[in-house]
Order: C-alpha cells, then sequence, then structure tokens
C-alpha cells in the first residue's frame, strides 16, 4: 500500500484536542496540521489487510503533540515550499518517529505508549515488529515523492544515527564518560529527528547553505532541550501532567542526566539511588527513596541548566534565519522544551 499521492482538504480531526493546540504553539498552523492528519490518516488504510489497519491507526492516529510535523510546518511557514509537499514531509517525520516508538517499546520492554498499551502487549511482538517495518517504509514512501534525493539522504542519515543511538547504554560508573554518552545517545536518537523535520523542510524551500544548517541547529538543539526536560520530568513530574508515573528510567536502570548529575556529587556507598540502579533495591519505597534524594541534591536544578544550554543555542540558531511572523512561534517552542510539565 502506496503513502497517499494527494492530499484533499480536511476537516480538523476530532482527536486534536485544545491542549495539544496549545502545547508548543501548534494552533498557529492548524490548517496545514490538518492537511498533515489528512495523509496519516491514508497511511493508516490499509483495507486488504484488516489486522495490520488495526494496528497503524493505534499507531498513527493516536492523539499526540506532533511536535516534529509542526515543526517541518513552521520552517515551511518561514521559508515557502509547496503546501501537499510540505504536508508529505511533515507527515512523514511523524511516521518515521512513531516507527521507531513502535520498535523502541519491544527493545525497552515498555508495557505502555500514551496511557495506552504498547503494540506489542497489546498485539504480539512479531505483529509490533512488522508493524514498525512498514511505518518505516511509508516514510520511505512518502519522501520518495518529494523528489528530492538529498531528503531521501538525510533521512537516511537520521535513521542510522537513532539505530546506533540504541548501542550507547551511558553506565552510571563512568563519571564524565557517562554524561558524554548520554549526551551523544539522545543528539542521535531524538535531537536528529528534530534536526531533520527543520532542515528537510528548509530544503524544499531551497534556502541557502547557511540558512538550512541554521535551521538543522535550531531543530538539534531544541531536540536536546527537549528530552533532557522529559528525563528530568520522569525524577520530578507530576503523574496528573505527565499521565505517567516517575522513576520509570530508573526502574529499567536506566542513567539519564539528572542521575548523572546527581551520581557524580554523591560518593556513599549505600546510596539509594545506586541500589535501585544495581537492581538490588526495586520496590516502590525504595525508587520512592531514590528519586527524593536526586531532587534534594540539586541534580534537577543542573540538568536543567543543561537543558537550558542548549535552549539558548537554538535562539542563537534562530538569530541566523530569515526574520517571519513564524519567530514568535519558534520562540515558543524553545520555552515549552525546558518549561513544560507534561
Amino acid at each position: 500500500m502506496r503513502a497517499p499521492s494527494s492530499v484533499p482538504p480536511p476537516p480538523v480531526p476530532d482527536h486534536q484536542s485544545a491542549a495539544d493546540a496549545d502545547q508548543l504553539a501548534t494552533s498557529l498552523v492548524a490548517p496545514t496540521l490538518a492537511d498533515v492528519e489528512q495523509v496519516l490518516s491514508a497511511c493508516a488504510r490499509v483495507p486488504e489487510v484488516p489486522l495490520l489497519e488495526e494496528v497503524l491507526n493505534a499507531v498513527l492516529l493516536a492523539p499526540g503533540k506532533r511536535l516534529r510535523p509542526s515543526l517541518a510546518l513552521h520552517v515551511a511557514q518561514t521559508v515557502g515550499g509547496r503546501p501537499e509537499a510540505v504536508a508529505k514531509l511533515a507527515a512523514a517525520t511523524e511516521v518515521l518517529h512513531s516507527a521507531t516508538l513502535v520498535h523502541d517499546d519491544i527493545v525497552d520492554s515498555s508495557p505502555e505508549r500514551r496511557g495506552q498499551p504498547a503494540v506489542h502487549v497489546m498485539w504480539s511482538q512479531k505483529i509490533a515488529v512488522l508493524a514498525g517495518d512498514y511505518l518505516f517504509a511509508t516514510a520511505a514512501d512518502l519522501v520518495a515523492q518529494l523528489d528530492r534525493p538529498v531528503i531521501v539522504r538525510l533521512f537516511a542519515a537520521t535513521i542510522h544515527d537513532m539505530s546506533t543511538s540504541e548501542f550507547v547504554t551511558p553506565t552510571y560508573d563512568d563519571g564524565e564518560e557517562a554524561r558524554e554518552q548520554y549526551l551523544r545517545k539522545i543528539g542521535h536518537k531524538t535531537a536528529s529527528l528534530f534536526a531533520l523535520a527543520c532542515e528537510a523542510a528548509a530544503v524544499l524551500g531551497d534556502v541557502p547553505d547557511a540558512e538550512r544548517e541554521a535551521f538543522r541547529e535550531l531543530g538539534w538543539s531544541l531536540g536536546m532541550a527537549f528530552q533532557i526536560t522529559d528525563d528530568i520530568l520522569d525524577i520530578s513530574g507530576l503523574v496528573a501532567e505527565t499521565g505517567k508515573p516517575v522513576g520509570t528510567d530508573l526502574r529499567a536502570g536506566l542513567v539519564t542526566l539528572p542521575v548523572i548529575v546527581y551520581l557524580g556529587n554523591e560518593t556513599r556507598g549505600d546510596d539509594p539511588v545506586r541500589a535501585v540502579l544495581s537492581g538490588q533495591a526495586a520496590d516502590d519505597v525504595a525508587v520512592t527513596q531514590a528519586l527524593e534524594a536526586i531532587k534534594a541534591s540539586g541534580a534537577v536544578e543542573q540538568a536543567a541548566g543543561v537543558a537550558a544550554s542548549y535552549a539558548a543555542r537554538a535562539h542563537a540558531a534562530l538569530d541566523r534565519v530569515r526574520p517571519a511572523p513564524s519567530r514568535a512561534s519558534f520562540e515558543d517552542f524553545i520555552r515549552q522544551a525546558t518549561e513544560r510539565t507534561r
């Protein structure tokens, strides 16, 4: 089933909630975002394979922030580009992101995604692998329709980066090396797709090389700030706002920046955080004690400072692109990346 070759005028989908529209200024691009939703809906239609269509509907049409498509759309608002091509590109970034999530949940043995059972739990691991493969192929098809070989290469390079990131696992005994490994991992796994959305949209607008690089830096820095903030929320967020229990990464033994900062300042052998990471203690009480220790140490604030530094880099990159009304939207993206609570 090929991805759609045309985009009819669509209604705004029911699942695009007001909260999602407010989040990261997506309301400013709602008409074009509706076009993207129409492309995604078409990608999810596979009537000849009902089971696959059921899975794709659950993955592609579930409520979400649509951050990467929104970034691509904002770049297009700034530099131009054929609306149909931009909608396909924006949709391709979301399809690629969805593919990685389906596979990530298998790799990480994650039981849930966005408050719903993960694909490998709802159906099976085999179905999840195959659905993820189908989504990768669908993203590739959308990009191929753009007839821009450079964008195809950008997508391929991003998939390489995201795949290799899974082979990097920072360990809590590595000190400064763990920090470098962590930043490299999130740079490849998260920031690379933000950078892709911005750079590829700039390519569609035929911008000069220097401005294209500025858009890439804007997306990459924004992605770094976003992921660090996400990892902070896993330590100090509120379940009512994030929609997921805190300490998930800690329970899984995943070392994120707040944990790395904490361990760099903490040397006690009976440390509660080390006990959870090592598997010596994994009950709710132990995890709560570990989270409280991290929060009390100032590690969350230090990690937030690193996120703010990447936000500053995003601002600097924004200063290198042409003036446009969409600048305020980009500034809102940057602000929300570090100030969000969910």
